[in-house]
């Protein structure tokens, strides 16, 4: 019998429904896969730490070393970082943020300007989409080559180019779940530098890396790197928490930095006191709980191949070397361009292929982060 000390793998149907998540109620009465969180119960040492913050009645004014001092999240960041990639960083070059997204916005407004490119590799998380179109910026797309990525292509695009600015690297990539092993970030580092593109580097799903894979911190990869490199993270994605609000930025760009520190005090914000407690409980006491919720997400995403091939024949699958998000290519099924439609009409919420751009025709994404059960109900019901 599989050891289940979180209660992942024994989810209620009924429970999930009634949860006052937009996951659930957005789409109520089916099966909801589509947005990135997690159907999983809260770790016990996040619970437990809100629980004592609501106790002691501390909701007011945190006391972290004055009105615009860092943090204690974004203090422990660096640590964080050293001990599970081995990257070295200075506290000075860390601010903390209200969310992944608004760091990655800021970047491209205050390091490029209307009508300038910026580099991303495609399908695409629609909100990268979203901040290009509505900055005014334009999109240069890394397309697709097999498995992988046509940078000679995007090399020679980018000699004729002289307005691509930045490269938005969703590093694990989102929708594909991939992991960008040393080599390739290597050669993501050589175009960038020759070309003189800042990369905005989310790592927000860096630690939900699968087994047999190893995430390397863009940033890490050299001093240079670093000095042309703004990453972006937090504990949202693998601890479940993107409702609290807390993220954190290192600005390795010198003029990215310069640009955060001179904005008034709190223009972005301020770190949210329960979104930083959560973040240090989960940094610091939850190692557990991620090991085991990466042992059923490891789980899904193996058993979705049989899972296909019995309910859905034809479809397309690789499992993701990272993420808790599988992409599927449905196209063989005949369900059009949107086949998001089609799965909404027999019960199943994912997202749809399309809005992640060109390369999402034909697909969808599906989210993992449930109960085998739940997941193996969930694409029954994909097949009507």
């Amino acid at each position: 019998m599989t050891s289940d000390p979180f209660g992942l793998r024994n989810l209620d149907l009924d429970d999930l429904r009634a949860r006052r998540v937009a996951k659930w109620q957005a789409h109520p009465n089916r099966f909801a896969a589509w947005v990135a969180d997690m159907d999983f119960p809260v770790a016990p040492p996040i619970a437990a730490a809100l629980h004592e913050l609501v106790d002691r009645h501390e909701l007011g004014y945190p006391n972290w070393g004055g009105p615009y001092a860092p943090s204690p999240a974004a203090k422990l960041f660096p640590e964080r970082m050293s001990e599970r990639y081995g990257w070295a960083i200075d506290m000075d070059r860390v601010h903390d943020l209200v969310d992944v997204i608004q760091g990655v916005r800021a970047a491209i407004h205050h390091r490029s300007v209307p009508g300038d490119g910026i580099v991303l590799h495609l399908p695409a998380y629609h909100p990268f989409l979203d901040s290009i179109e509505a900055s005014g910026r334009r999109l240069l797309g890394v397309a697709r080559d097999g498995d992988g990525f046509d940078y000679d292509d995007l090399d020679e695009r980018l000699r004729h180019d002289h307005t691509a600015r930045i490269w938005i690297l969703c590093h694990p990539h989102n929708p594909l779940g991939h992991v960008f092993e040393r080599d390739e970030l290597e050669r993501i580092a050589e175009i960038a530098a020759r070309h003189d593109l800042l990369v905005i580097s989310d790592e927000i799903h860096a630690d939900i890396t699968m087994p047999g894979h190893v995430h390397v911190p863009f940033a890490s990869l050299g001093d240079e790197v670093a000095s042309r490199t703004v990453t972006v993270t937090s504990a949202s994605k693998a601890f479940n928490l993107a409702g609290l609000r807390w993220a954190v930025t290192h600005a390795g760009d010198r003029r990215f930095h310069d640009a955060l520190t001179t904005l008034p005090g709190h223009y972005l914000g301020a770190a949210n006191v329960m979104a930083v407690t959560a973040a240090v409980a989960a940094w610091t006491e939850c190692a557990p709980w991620l090991d085991a919720v990466i042992d059923v997400v490891d789980e899904n995403r193996r058993r979705l191949v049989d899972l296909i091939d019995e309910h859905l024949p034809g479809a397309r699958y690789r499992p993701p070397d990272a993420t808790y998000l599988a992409w599927l290519d449905v196209s063989a099924l005949d369900l059009g361009d949107d086949p998001a439609e089609v799965f909404r009409e027999r019960g199943v919420e994912v997202s749809a292929g399309p809005q992640f751009g060109r390369g999402g025709e034909g697909h969808v994404r599906l989210n993992l982060a449930t109960s085998p059960d739940v997941l193996g109900a969930t694409v029954a019901a994909m097949a009507g």
